[in-house]
């Protein structure tokens, strides 16, 4: 309710209680006699009737106490007045609502308190009548209850009748403001007094009842025994209704019956004949109506607890015997109705069930709350459920011990096996059905932790070599069959005294017991390679796999779990770059290398963001002309404390970070702005990382890079190597055509060291194909090598390639790459890759043709 909602029945119930004219008034005895009547009935020292105004309690009428007001903020009273029903407080000390009440700390020490609202007719709640002691006592019974809420209608009563002025209108006053008909009679069966409630109630006013006889409201059918019971009290007789409350139909003047309650007393002349009696008439149709109403309601519940879809009973909490059970109940156990009612738990299931069940029900009956349990019950077929139940004792004794137990229970079967399989997959791998990471870290951890003491046990780390190419190949699909396979297999190979997990895509993990030398760690590293290699053969299709292995021993390698898988993924690491099939225990120089590698990637970032990477050129050279064509343009990054770092070190780090592609355009822009800045228009040659160009519109950042700079697109070459062309064929051929449009030329990098498919030559018109260094550097004294250099040379010539070679360092090569007619070179011999400021006089000055020598020596000072 809103304040102004407050306000506004407060200003009500002031208003009505200043129209009874009864603040500040005398004492009055009509008052008195019920306080006194109030204190003696209920054994109460203090009584009093009060009135609660806007800021005190004012006192009218009071036993065993003299005070006459009380404001209203302690007044016991004023709590009373905010409900309709009686308000009891058995120990005022113990209520946080009173026990810092002034009237408890001090005089007069009140208690315990009972008071009941007076409430007007019009439903302001004046005042109360209240019973005070000064020692706590139990709650009042409820005809003491009633008691006092009589009385207190008494008081209100009396508030009514003293408004009267003429005393001999007190009774009709009295009669003419109930809710109840009065009427009275003489001997004779004629109407002498019929009140406003009787009027309402039947249909007939006063002047048109009175003087007729009591016929006129009494059912034909009752007619004949009432004339006799009228004779009877007129010869004297005491009437067989006097003192009871009879229910019985009356006649409306409209034809309708009602039903009525009627309570019958008589008075006689001054002779002691009897001269008359008055009967008092309620209306009970509403009553009745409410009772009807409320079998209505009792058969709905009784309905819904039939539909219940949970288990509801009710057993006698002395012997456990069955009260209630409902259809679910029945359907759940299997069992009638009529077999489960006054039977107990030991006599309807077995002793085992039995046992928790009565077990169950003491736990509920003592703890005077609601208790949850789970229960299996086994029923009379041998089938089990499980069922979670809720258990309360309910219907209080005299002793406030429960008579009954309620008790509802669920089904849960299938949610607990659901929670079973949510349990095994949260620790298990949801494709394979293999222990996930979480259930081998705490395997492992369980291994190095116990109690007698740490087990002695090996990690293995696996990495499925040419997965991607299975995935990519043959899609998802037929990958996550492969998958399952290789499950199998490696749980085949590992047998049960292995954990087999999956880490996640293609990584699996073993962890076995094993010796100190790490001997069965070794064979069974070599079984798992052989099975993997193992040619699949699923869906009418083949893949050829292979597999990576990192180990690591316990304890030596590492005493907790978090150590020992981190130290087998290293090992792991080595033997992914080692190539496929590699099986690499950890030792300590990897940690040393992570170390590093970890140092290398914190950096990293900072020295993009401060552009500490930056270019260094390396020339090539025409053989025919004998000139410098082209700086090759190579990132060098000098650390503070990590010192030089190798490129191989920090690009793949800024491969896998995603920090490439700023990278790449930093070094892109930079050598850009210093070509441009060169009066001989050279050619600058960048090397490209596949995740740079897969990164984005690669085309369009170089499209940027060259309108800010201003450099001429033809001077620059961009160098690709075949991994780029691996990972998306169709997409990496739409990159290079697009950059080739602009006007770069595009250079196939250490061409013959991966799968050197020709196929790209033929999807794809490249400029230049670079031969890599290790051919070049072996072809003097390896036939193989000069065989492929020259198949190079010669495969350019036909295709209108330029081929350069790299790793030039002598001339004698020098000599047999101008034979074989490879067009260009490059290495140590001509110039170390140096800041430009090296070769200043190449890019600043024009080169005399035919001055090799010179050149090349000036080139590499």
């Amino acid at each position: 309710m809103t304040v102004d909602g407050v306000e506004q029945i407060e200003e009500a119930r002031l208003r009505s209680l200043h129209r009874l004219d009864i603040l500040d008034t005398i004492d009055e005895a009509e008052f008195d006699h019920i306080t006194k009547l109030a204190a003696r009935l209920t054994g109460a020292p203090i009584a009093a009737v009060s009135f609660i105004d806007a800021k005190r309690q004012w006192i009218k009428s009071r036993v065993g106490v003299d005070a006459c007001e009380v404001a209203r903020d302690i007044a016991f009273c004023g709590q009373t007045i905010l409900g309709d029903e009686a308000l009891e407080i058995c120990d005022a000390s113990k209520d946080p609502r009173f026990a810092d009440n002034p009237l408890v700390t001090g005089p007069p020490h009140v208690r315990y308190y009972a008071g009941s609202p007076l409430i007007t007719a019009g439903g302001h709640r004046v005042g109360a009548l209240c019973i005070v002691d000064t020692i706590a006592r139990p709650p009042m019974s409820a005809d003491t209850a009633a008691l006092l809420d009589g009385l207190a209608k008494i008081v209100v009563d009396h508030l009514a009748l003293r408004r009267s002025r003429a005393i001999g209108r007190v009774a009709t006053l009295i009669a003419e403001t109930t809710s109840d008909a009065v009427i009275c009679a003489d001997t004779r069966n004629r109407i002498t007094y019929w009140n406003t409630a009787a009027a309402r109630m039947l249909g007939w006013t006063a002047e048109e009842a009175i003087g007729q006889t009591l016929d006129l409201i009494v059912p034909e059918h009752l007619r004949a025994r009432h004339a006799g019971g009228l004779a009877r009290v007129a010869a004297g007789g005491i009437p067989r209704l006097f003192g009871k409350i009879i229910e019985l139909p009356a006649c409306r003047r409209d034809g309708r019956e009602i039903p009525i309650e009627l309570s019958l007393g008589t008075w006689s002349d001054e002779g002691g004949s009897p001269a008359g009696f008055a009967a008092i008439v309620r209306d009970v149709s509403d009553r009745k109506a409410l009772e009807a109403e409320r079998h209505r309601t009792q058969a709905l519940l009784d309905t819904v607890i039939e539909a219940m879809p949970v288990m509801l009973f009710v057993k006698d909490a002395e012997d456990g015997r069955y009260t209630l059970v409902n259809r679910t109940f029945e359907a759940l156990t299997k069992l009638s109705r009529d077999t489960i009612l006054g039977r107990t738990d030991a006599e309807l299931f077995s002793s085992m069930n039995a046992d928790v069940f009565v077990e169950n029900d003491r736990i509920a009956l003592a703890a005077r709350h609601t208790v949850l349990s789970e229960e299996t019950l086994t029923r009379s077929d041998g089938s089990t459920i499980v069922v979670r139940s809720q258990k309360l004792g309910i219907d209080p004794d005299g002793n406030d011990m429960p008579r009954y137990v309620l008790g509802i229970s669920e089904d849960v079967t299938e949610s607990r096996a659901a929670q079973d399989r949510l349990r095994h997959l949260a620790c298990h791998d949801g494709l394979t059905g293999l222990a996930n990471r979480t259930n081998l870290t705490d395997r492992l951890t369980a291994m190095l932790e116990a109690r007698s003491g740490p087990i002695p046990c090996a990690l293995l780390c696996i990495d499925i070599d040419r997965f991607k190419i299975v995935n990519d190949l043959y899609g998802h699909g037929f990958g996550d069959e492969v998958l399952v396979e290789l499950a199998k297999r490696l749980e085949a190979t590992c047998g049960d005294d292995a954990l087999v997990a999956r880490l996640g895509g293609d990584e699996f993990a073993v962890l076995c017991e094993c010796d100190a030398d790490g001997s069965r760690a070794t064979m069974l590293a070599k079984r798992i390679v052989d099975s993997v290699k193992a040619p699949i053969m699923l869906s009418g299709r083949v893949a050829h796999l292979d597999a990576s292995l990192g180990v690591a021993i316990s304890p030596a390698d590492g005493s907790d779990a978090s150590d020992l898988l981190r130290n087998a993924d290293m090992a792991l690491y080595r033997s992914k770059a080692e190539g496929p099939g590699t099986i690499s225990f950890f030792d300590v120089s990897m940690d040393r290398a992570v170390h590093r590698r970890r140092m290398i990637e914190a950096e990293l970032r900072t020295a993009i963001a401060e552009k500490a990477i930056v270019p260094v050129y390396q020339p090539i050279m025409c053989l025919e002309r004998d000139q410098i064509v082209t700086f090759e343009v190579l990132a060098r990054w000098h650390h503070p404390s990590l010192g030089d770092v190798s490129p191989d070190s920090f690009i793949s780090v800024a491969e896998e970070s995603g920090l490439i592609v700023e990278l790449g355009r930093q070094i892109l822009t930079m050598a850009a702005t210093e070509a441009q800045r060169w009066s001989v228009p050279l050619k600058i040659a960048v090397n490209l990382s596949p995740v740079q160009l897969l990164s984005g519109d690669f085309a369009k950042d170089v499209v940027s890079v060259l309108a800010m700079t201003g450099l001429d697109p033809t001077r620059l070459i961009l160098e690709v190597t075949e991994g780029f062309l691996i990972r998306d064929t169709t997409r990496a051929i739409d990159i290079l055509k697009r950059l080739k449009a602009i006007g770069c030329q595009i250079s196939m990098d250490d061409f013959g060291t991966g799968y050197s498919s020709l196929s790209y030559f033929r999807r794809f018109p490249f400029d230049k194909v670079k031969i890599d260094q290790s051919f070049i550097r072996d072809m003097a004294r390896d036939q193989q090598a000069r065989a492929i250099v020259q198949a190079v040379i010669g495969l350019g010539r036909g295709l209108g390639l330029s081929v350069v070679a790299e790793g030039v360092e002598d001339e004698s090569q020098i000599a047999m790459l101008r034979a074989e007619g490879c067009s260009q070179v490059q290495g140590y011999l001509l110039g170390r890759p140096s800041p430009i400021e090296t070769f200043e006089h190449i890019v600043r000055a024009k080169p005399a043709i035919g001055s090799l020598g010179e050149d090349r020596i000036a080139a590499a000072a």
